[in-house]
């Protein structure tokens, strides 16, 4: 696991270097618009919402949860007593999502490594390479918005979640300023509010960020909190629930968007590799050793020269200095 402490550090000398050239964002005016809330249906007739159905339960997951209640993540926690009851009319609203195949950051982590190969520690190629990806570490994810869920009672999944391992660092998506809060189905949990009003919810943390302040600004990139499983998660894998609520108001399928911060990521990490690459100090030309020729025609002499070479007479250290100085500077 990252050492905690330092993910909190600011990559002052990188980060800068990276954001100068326009390779990481630097303003929230740089984060693309959300994607669209309409994805086509599986028949391929037309578009179909992705949002939940007029009086579907919209919160996000901060509401109180029965004695017992679990949800389901798709990760082997039990569903209530014979199983969940899921309205017919919810079944269609299910069915009717093109749902696209799992996804994971397995590739960029890779890509990653190039900077790594340039010197930079794994924190910090984390840090100016993902983009606005949320988890810093290994993660993976599939298309389950409107799952069916429970607790309390049945309802939509109104969120991704992104299963990683326990304590991974979580990153705000985009700059804003965050806020946290703990209990009910989510558990620990953070909003990165932008200033249109929009949010992302990051759920079922473990932990947040040492110094992490209510209220707080952050940057795209910075570390607000830890993968965990609290809240109604609790005994299941761990991971992060992703919701994301365009200006205050419903919910919209976090998958494209998810995939979309992974693709952004993944395009800009040649150009990355090539700042860092021109930021590097150019080695410096090891001189030559000097041939006898040399010391011949400086200023120690050929009767000099032959004598030390004999050895019936010293090396005149000083001149020699002065010799090896003068055939640099012809070098250079």
């Amino acid at each position: 696991m990252l050492d905690r402490r330092r993910a909190t550090v600011a990559l002052a000398g990188a980060f800068a270097l990276a954001a100068a050239v326009g390779l990481v964002p630097s303003s929230a005016a740089q984060v693309p618009p959300l994607l669209s809330t309409t994805t086509t249906t599986a028949s391929g007739s037309g578009p179909a919402t992705t949002a939940p159905p007029s009086g579907a339960d919209l919160r996000d997951g901060a509401s109180a949860a029965p004695k017992g209640a679990k949800d389901v993540h798709g990760d082997g926690t039990v569903a209530p007593a014979g199983g969940i009851d899921v309205p017919s009319g919810a079944q269609r609203i299910i069915d009717g999502v093109r749902r696209t195949g799992p996804s994971s950051n397995d590739a960029v982590l890779g890509q990653l490594r190039l900077l790594q190969d340039l010197g930079l520690s794994e924190e910090d190629a984390l840090r100016v390479g993902l983009g606005r990806f949320p988890i810093a570490g290994p993660a993976h994810y599939s298309h389950d918005w409107l799952f069916p869920r429970y607790g309390p009672g049945f309802r939509f999944h109104l969120g991704t979640d992104v299963f990683a391992a326990y304590g991974t660092p979580v990153r705000a998506p985009v700059d804003g300023v965050a806020r946290s809060a703990n209990g009910g189905l989510g558990g620990l949990t953070v909003k990165v509010l932008m200033p249109d009003g929009t949010y992302f919810y990051l759920a079922h943390l473990s932990e947040l960020v040492d110094g992490f302040r209510d209220g707080m600004p952050v940057r795209t990139g910075d570390i607000v909190g830890y993968v965990g499983d609290s809240g109604n998660a609790r005994g299941g894998a761990p991971h992060l629930h992703l919701g994301v609520y365009p200006h205050g108001g419903a919910p919209v399928d976090p998958k494209p968007i998810l995939d979309q911060f992974l693709a952004e990521a993944s395009a800009r990490v040649p150009a990355l590799v090539d700042t860092y690459e021109a930021s590097r100090p150019t080695p410096a030309r090891a001189p030559e050793p000097l041939e006898p020729a040399d010391l011949a025609r400086s200023s120690l002499g050929p009767a000099l020269l032959r004598a030390v070479i004999a050895g019936t007479a010293p090396w005149p250290i000083q001149a020699l200095y002065g010799a090896y100085e003068r055939a640099l500077r012809s070098l250079i």
